[in-house]
């Protein structure tokens, strides 16, 4: 009699403790950081977009790039990654495009992270990047 009322006690005790701690432990967010994290080469994001149905079969690094400190692109569909020492280079990036788009009267199309950016001419295909990249996706038409 003494056994089953111990392991009766142990499974009481278990579970006692196995629900307070799943009630405080808050669940682990499902998908990309909403800032798009950090990343050290543009192949890492390259293979990321893969994931979503975004491909680069014809993926090249530009070598010595100026105002980034990696980059990399590919022909198909004019898609420029570019990977950034600071956050304050993502954003002057984005007020680069921005510039060109208003001289000559065209979109602009990215996504961007803590420390990327992403360049497409195809917004859906951006959209797809954004869920598992995560970050800000920037889609403004051209002027009017």
């Amino acid at each position: 009699m003494r056994l089953p009322l111990c392991l009766a006690a142990t499974a009481l005790a278990l579970a006692a403790c196995t629900s307070s701690t799943t009630a405080d432990t808050p669940a682990s967010p499902a998908g990309p950081p909403a800032d798009g994290g950090s990343y050290t080469s543009p192949r890492d994001i390259v293979a990321k977009m893969k994931t979503a149905g975004v491909d680069c079969p014809d993926y090249t690094i530009i070598a010595k790039p100026t105002n980034a400190r990696e980059l990399a692109n590919c022909m198909d569909g004019n898609l420029v990654i570019s990977i950034f020492e600071t956050e304050g280079d993502v954003q002057a990036n984005v007020d680069m495009h921005r510039e060109t788009a208003k001289m000559i009267d065209g979109p602009v199309n990215m996504l961007t992270g803590r420390n990327w950016s992403v360049y497409y001419d195809d917004p859906a295909a951006l959209q797809k990047a954004k869920t598992v990249l995560g970050g800000t996706l920037i889609a403004e038409p051209a002027a009017q």
